[in-house]
């Protein structure tokens, strides 16, 4: 409990930010605004206290009262429950959006490799498929080698275009960077070999590696490595995840280029 705490206590100005966001975002475009937190209630009250008192008959000194004191504090639980523990996942993307441009490049050289590496495979031009991946790669490598740099020695002037924020924010913001994203470097070998499998006829190799950052290693290490760290592990988890899959592609592509077709002149 004690450990619960100081983390919540160390990480209170995000809690912060997500409270203002999320308030924000619920009463834009509302006409009554904030006035609409206070009618809700107030109607439901009135509702339950009409079925109490008028339906059932229930006959007690300053009912309306007990009522309100009791549904205001269930309410409050109520809410603070469901939305709080949503409120970090949910809210994640402010952040890992910044990666996604440069994940769309990636995907962009993976889906111009496919028909190339297919039509070669298919002719049996097994070098030239080889050669096509191999400079698929290395575009990869330079993009995902930029995007690294950028992340690690330049991540607040990129925070600064999408918004500011207090220095707490942009403090935890700067430690995502550096640790979420470290292995940056390696994360364009698993789309790039993904795709490549499932454009030379192989795609149950291609699906396997195409779920393999995702699914069979981010979730699990997003569940048990916070057991041991706490909510740091939440950022670890990320490039742990990323050089793993990396690790799986290249011995995957190792074994598919060490076959005899790749192996002839």
């Amino acid at each position: 409990m004690q450990l619960i705490l100081e983390k919540i206590k160390k990480y209170k100005f995000v809690f912060s930010e997500l409270v203002k966001r999320d308030f924000k975002k619920r009463y834009k475009r509302s006409v009554l605004g904030v006035l609409w937190s206070m009618l809700a209630p107030l109607f439901q009250l009135m509702v339950m206290t009409f079925v109490f008192k008028r339906v059932f008959g229930r006959q007690m000194e300053h009912y309306t009262i007990y009522l309100f004191a009791g549904q205001l504090v269930f309410s409050y639980f109520k809410e603070a429950t469901n939305t709080g523990m949503s409120s970090i996942i949910s809210n994640s993307g402010i952040i890992t959006k910044v990666n996604q441009v440069f994940l769309s490049f990636v995907i962009g050289i993976s889906q111009g490799l496919q028909p190339i590496t297919s039509f070669n495979y298919g002719a049996k031009q097994y070098r030239r498929v080889k050669e096509s991946y191999l400079f698929a790669i290395t575009c990869g490598f330079l993009l995902a080698l930029t995007a690294f740099l950028l992340f690690q020695f330049a991540p607040r002037q990129i925070i600064s275009i999408f918004g500011n924020g207090s220095e707490e924010y942009y403090s935890f913001a700067v430690n995502y960077f550096h640790i979420f994203l470290f292995c940056t470097f390696i994360n364009f070998m698993q789309p790039i070999s993904s795709n490549f499998f499932t454009s030379i006829g192989k795609p149950k190799r291609g699906t396997f590696l195409s779920l393999t950052r995702q699914i069979f290693f981010l979730l699990p290490l997003l569940l048990i490595i916070p057991l041991f760290i706490g909510i740091d592990g939440i950022m670890y988890a990320g490039p742990i995840a990323d050089s793993l899959a990396g690790i799986v592609s290249i011995i995957m592509i190792w074994r598919e280029f060490k076959q005899s077709e790749y192996l002839e002149k």
